[in-house]
Order: C-alpha cells, then sequence, then structure tokens
C-alpha cells in the first residue's frame, strides 16, 4: 500500500488564521477510506493529509486550496480592502 502524507503550513495574522481554520474545520470529519486531513491551530495553522493513493491526495488538496481561496478572498475584500 501507497501512504502519501503531506503538511501544509499556512502563517499570518491570527485572525486570518482562525478563519481559515474555522473553514476547514467542519470537512475535516469528511474522511474516506482513502484520504483525510487534520487541522491544527496554533502559532500558525497546520494541515496534516494522509491519503493512500495520487487520486485521493489530490482530491483532498483541492479541495483544502479551494476553501483557503474562498477565506483568502474574502479577507483580501472584506477585511483588508
Amino acid at each position: 500500500m501507497i501512504m502519501i502524507t503531506s503538511e501544509i503550513v499556512v502563517s499570518g495574522d491570527k485572525e486570518f488564521l482562525k478563519a481559515c481554520h474555522d473553514a476547514l474545520e467542519p470537512e475535516t470529519e469528511y474522511k474516506t477510506e482513502r484520504a483525510s486531513y487534520d487541522v491544527e491551530l496554533g502559532k500558525d495553522l497546520r494541515i496534516t493529509i494522509k491519503a493512500e493513493d495520487a487520486t485521493a491526495f489530490r482530491a483532498v488538496t483541492t479541495t483544502l486550496t479551494g476553501l483557503l481561496s474562498v477565506v483568502e478572498q474574502a479577507w483580501k475584500h472584506g477585511r483588508k480592502g
């Protein structure tokens, strides 16, 4: 069995990190037999991805980057605009 793991670290303003965490956390309940991820908010936001194959890994990273993009755009236009 192949196992792909990756850790993404997001740094920045504490409020921005909290917004990212809040957007991602509900989705951590969505675990499949092939992939999952966990989020941990501390000094930085750490996202740990585990997948059994490249297709599952890609699906999780696509979901994560999509959610992070939505938060980033809202942050830029709503908070920092």
